[in-house]
């Protein structure tokens, strides 16, 4: 029996025990399911990791190639000969603090579905019909986001990751209380758009999410120049990451709307937004 000593886990400890089969396997990613429709991610160092998986190094990760079965019982993993026990767990959990807006002046990279990301937010497709449902559930009612969730192109379609950028916004500005309507129940979700893509949608709805869309929040609340944080979130995926993006700017632009309106009266900066404090990294360069 190998044992693999996996580089961190996040999420494990909500996954059901019992038997995984393989779901997809992919250069950077390793997918294993449940009936139920939970998934576990096994994720190569090097971009990130998700919300509920194992983080591996490359050498790691090249030993799972062959696995089509695991069983799982807490932290521990097993099959094919292998053993997998993660160095350490992470809490991938937003914080609520002041964030600065992130500036889409420079990606030129495009969206799956909204064309190149520089362009001005309120003239993309969609950007109206967004609004009004950010609009239904501020005022308490549930927004309609069943033409959105499973649009677009990818293991996790465009509309979905825009979704998950608009959560984790939401879940920064302090409404992580009032985001239990924001999207469809779990059964519902899961008949609506990819298991991949429900399982991350699921795990943004408890407010975790990816360490790279964790590290453009972080970035944007501590006032550092997020740059370097942007251009890794925009190397995830074919369009995941430009998607996800698009999501935080458009959720940050409609809160700024919504505040405006609030507080009119009030001088100085969007409290959403106004950064005052540092914070140290979240993540090592390494």
């Amino acid at each position: 029996m190998i044992t693999i000593h996996a580089l961190a886990s996040a999420g494990l400890n909500r996954l059901p025990d019992g038997e995984w089969l393989l779901h997809s396997r992919f250069s950077q990613a390793i997918n294993f399911c449940r009936p139920d429709g939970e998934l576990l991610t096994f994720f190569r160092y090097g971009k990130g990791m998700g919300p509920t998986g194992m983080l591996l190094s490359s050498r790691q990760f090249s030993r799972m190639t062959n696995i089509d079965r695991l069983i799982k019982r807490g932290n521990l993993l097993w099959g094919a000969g292998i053993t997998l026990y993660p160095r350490r767990a992470l809490q991938l959990r937003l914080r609520t603090a002041f964030a600065t807006p992130v500036d889409l002046s420079s990606c030129s990279q495009y969206s799956g579905l909204f064309g190149p990301l520089n362009q001005p937010l309120y003239a993309m497709p969609h950007y109206l019909d967004i609004n009004k449902q950010l609009k239904r559930w501020h005022r308490g009612m549930m927004p309609d986001w069943s033409w959105l969730i499973g649009y677009g192109p990818g293991l996790t379609p465009s509309g979905d990751d825009m979704l998950t950028g608009m959560l984790a916004v939401l879940h920064a500005a302090g409404f992580s209380s009032q985001l239990s309507s924001f999207l469809p129940p779990a059964d519902r979700l899961v008949r609506l758009t990819t298991s991949v893509s429900c399982s991350y949608l699921n795990s943004a709805r408890k407010g975790e999410f990816s360490t790279p869309v964790q590290q453009v929040i972080r970035s944007l609340q501590s006032g550092r120049h997020p740059q370097r944080a942007v251009d890794r979130l925009l190397a995830v995926g074919h369009t995941s990451g430009a998607d996800t993006l698009l999501g935080i700017a458009i959720a940050q632009r409609w809160l700024q709307q919504v505040d405006s309106r609030r507080m009119n009266a009030r001088s100085g900066n969007n409290s959403y937004f106004y950064s005052s404090c540092g914070d140290g990294e979240f993540f090592s360069c390494g």
